[in-house]
């Protein structure tokens, strides 16, 4: 199977991205310590922020704006669209989280806290996105249906 991943002409610094895939993975770190979900309630807003609209109501975009600045890291633009596709599924994915919390399953809601932690730290620390190979195992799936 062949990687591919969303496009479009928008471009975003990789250094944000990463720094926010971090983030991301600490407020998952502490939900899975002390289990209180409530952060994941503000990932669901935050990840719908980047998601759905421009970004400029994300807290966590607007930290690692700061610490890239702060830190001067070069820019490394990349396409948006992929990183779009994976606040999308990190949205889905706390909607989730939140919804197995309400309902009384917290151990499936501390398996999916923990499945996000491990894909933001492969963003994070290793610049994989997992929404790209979701994406192109959905393009397979829609290409089979055909």
């Amino acid at each position: 199977m062949e990687l591919s991943c969303p496009i479009s002409a928008e471009r975003i610094n990789e250094n944000v991205v990463r720094l926010i895939a971090f983030m991301v993975a600490v407020v998952a770190t502490v939900c899975l310590i002390f289990g209180n979900y409530w952060a994941i309630v503000f990932l669901i807003f935050d990840f719908g922020s980047r998601a759905f609209t421009s970004g400029k109501f994300s807290v966590l975009k607007y930290v690692a704006v700061s610490i890239n600045q702060k830190l001067t890291l070069p820019k490394q633009m990349k396409d948006l669209a992929p990183k779009k596709f994976a606040a999308t599924l990190g949205f889905v994915f706390c909607l989730l989280i939140t919804a197995m919390f309400l309902f009384d399953f917290s151990t499936l809601a501390m398996v999916f806290t923990a499945v996000m932690l491990v894909f933001a730290l492969l963003e994070s620390l290793f610049a994989i996105c997992v929404g790209c190979y979701v994406y192109s195992f959905l393009q397979l799936f829609k290409g089979n249906k055909a």
